[in-house]
């Protein structure tokens, strides 16, 4: 083991930001724990202005990028060669890479084999070299029937139990017992350890920010924007049924040049809606505003409670860059519906059906949450998971393999 010790992490990448995003939290906090480290971040990512976020002992390598483009249909959107050699190219990138590197310790992102079983040629270099490796999962993979027979057909479960030393959870069980959900056999289910919420926490009160734009404004995002037209549409309609509320709206940095043409032109008509095509710093947007509406996806969700806004999510429940088929469609995703479900049961935020979406109905939601008493920053919530997470993999990188607390 050399001596300054050295974490590598693999990040999915192939829809929206939200892997990118807390990879470079997670390498924050790697590096406040220990700022000798040398970290290493893997990813396709083409969001790579994120990876100005990376601590000074820290660096990436950009692999060809892969994209999910509606159900079970990847492609390369900017190599004009054929998805298995990309998956190929990728796979030979991810294996060399680790392999010159000599992790101490490797991250692999919420997807143990990666895309298209890239990752299986990096996995069987590392157990080799004698290499612990980590699964980081999402509080909510996917819903949970359809983790069980994704898995089942892929082989994941044998992967998990002869490849990967342990599985952190950015989540709690309450929200999902991961073990049980995903059907994990006994061996693989005693790897599994819950880390909390890996989110961005604000360092002041949102008094203590009245120069950030857009204070005291509804705000409205979808994310990274490529599946938020149905969302936006309909909040920027809703606003004439608020009268005397101001409003930002964000596009988000993958929204299509159509969808953002039709709600900027729309704003465009509403003097009081502020269009922004995305921000550099969302958490401090939520944080002043004095609601925000936005779908359920993990950073969002977790930034609005980290902050104390009150908020109404839509839930995503139609498929990645699906937004037409919204619902009553059989290509739907839970995902989002499980995690707005469950923070709506503990009063933090409102949640509004996807299936009831219309001007009318999130008016009268936004109008009922704007009545509500501001949550709690923080919700009660175990929000440290960056933290925690870092030092799990500081620990196995040190030799620590039987220490899981």
């Amino acid at each position: 083991m050399s001596q300054r010790l050295r974490v590598a992490m693999f990040t999915h990448d192939a829809y929206g930001v939200g892997h990118i995003r807390r990879a470079t939290r997670i390498a924050r906090a790697l590096a406040a724990h220990d700022p000798a480290a040398a970290i290493l971040l893997i990813s396709g990512s083409p969001a790579t202005r994120l990876f100005a976020d990376l601590p000074p002992n820290a660096d990436y390598v950009k692999i060809p990028t892969i994209v999910t483009s509606g159900v079970g249909d990847t492609r390369p959107p900017m190599l004009p060669i054929g998805l298995a050699g990309l998956a190929g190219m990728r796979a030979a990138m991810v294996r060399d890479t680790l392999e010159v590197f000599a992790p101490d310790v490797v991250l692999i992102d919420n997807f143990p084999l990666g895309t298209r079983f890239e990752l299986l040629p990096a996995l069987l270099t590392l157990r080799a070299m004698g290499t612990p490796v980590v699964l980081g999962l999402r509080d909510i993979v996917d819903p949970p029937e359809r983790v069980r027979a994704d898995w089942q057909r892929d082989g994941v479960y044998e992967v998990l139990d002869r490849y990967y030393d342990r599985i952190v959870v950015y989540g709690v069980p309450e929200i999902l017992d991961a073990a049980e959900a995903y059907g994990l056999p006994p061996a693989v289910a005693a790897k599994v350890l819950y880390c909390g919420f890996v989110t961005e926490v604000p360092s002041a009160p949102p008094a203590a920010a009245p120069d950030v734009p857009g204070s005291g404004d509804l705000l409205a995002t979808a994310g990274a924007g490529r599946d938020g037209l149905p969302l936006l549409d309909a909040f920027i309609r809703a606003m004439a049924e608020l009268p005397g509320r101001r409003a930002t709206v964000i596009g988000g940095e993958s929204m299509s040049v159509d969808d953002r043409a039709t709600l900027q032109a729309m704003c465009a008509a509403e003097p009081r809606i502020t269009w922004l095509d995305d921000v550099p710093d969302l958490p401090a947007r939520i944080a002043v505003a004095e609601l925000v509406v936005a779908m359920a996806g993990y950073n969002t969700a977790l930034e609005i409670v980290a902050a104390g806004t009150r908020a109404v999510l839509v839930p995503r429940t139609w498929r990645s860059g699906e937004h037409a088929t919204r619902a009553g469609t059989r290509r739907t995703d839970g995902e989002q519906l499980l995690r707005a479900a469950w923070l709506a049961r503990l009063g933090l935020v409102q949640m509004l059906h996807p299936a009831e979406l219309s001007p009318g109905r999130l008016a009268a939601a936004v109008r009922e949450a704007l009545a509500a008493p501001r949550p709690e920053p923080g919700g009660g919530l175990a929000l440290d998971g960056a933290d925690r997470v870092a030092r799990q993999l500081l620990g196995l990188a040190r030799g620590d393999r039987d220490d899981a607390t």
